[in-house]
């Protein structure tokens, strides 16, 4: 059995009629063009501008569309969103995430996370089969971590068993990320709870050889 890692409870913003539409509607995947939202046609929308204006943009994001757009919420006065796109174009994305994130959070007024689509492959029942270590729970779990939190970088994972069986994940980044980052923990980790279903805490650590905690 398999199952999409991408699903949030987050009501879908009414799509626009079809005559709004223009050549960005590209930029999304062509079997959800139809019923693409607002918030999604903006993203498209402020994608397609950019490659118009860059040579280098338009090459690197060739062929690229997004798959969808989900709005979720932080705190009562914080809104965030992932853009998911196909895992295909994951190495091109992140050449230029840095610059197409910060252009889409001026145009939303909001913190802007990328994620790869990927699915958790469920164990087989038939004898002899063997699933994919990228696809097993664990890993897709690390690799959406690794996406929300991009370009910062993960240093170290502890998980501590707690007394009532539960078990706790703190993440660490490196601090040389800690000034861009700081103001973003929280909606890393509600994010990564909307994405996976489990809790995590976010620290900063200058030396993930000496373990040197820094907050």
């Amino acid at each position: 059995s398999k199952a999409t890692v991408s699903v949030l409870n987050c009501p879908p913003l009414q799509p626009l009629p079809a005559s709004t539409m223009s050549a960005a509607i590209h930029k999304i995947r062509k079997s959800h063009r139809a019923n693409a939202t607002k918030q999604e046609l903006t993203v498209a929308q402020v994608l397609y501008d950019m490659c118009q204006k860059s040579n280098n943009l338009k090459a690197s994001l060739s062929g690229f569309s997004i798959n969808s757009v989900k709005e979720f919420e932080v705190s009562s006065s914080k809104q965030a969103c992932i853009v998911f796109y196909p895992l295909r174009f994951i190495r091109k994305v992140k050449k230029v995430q840095k610059n197409i994130t910060q252009t889409l959070e001026k145009k939303l007024g909001k913190t802007v996370l990328f994620v790869a689509q990927r699915k958790v492959q469920g164990k087989s029942m038939a004898p002899g089969v063997t699933v994919q270590r990228s696809r097993t729970m664990k890993a897709v779990h690390e690799a959406v971590l690794e996406d929300i939190v991009y370009p910062a970088e993960v240093c170290a994972r502890r998980v501590r068993q707690l007394t009532d069986g539960s078990k706790h994940l703190k993440v660490y980044l490196d601090a040389k990320d800690m000034d861009r980052s700081k103001g973003k923990v929280e909606t890393f980790e509600t994010a990564y709870n909307k994405l996976t279903g489990r809790g995590v805490k976010f620290g900063f650590m200058s030396d993930a050889a000496l373990q040197q905690v820094v907050a």
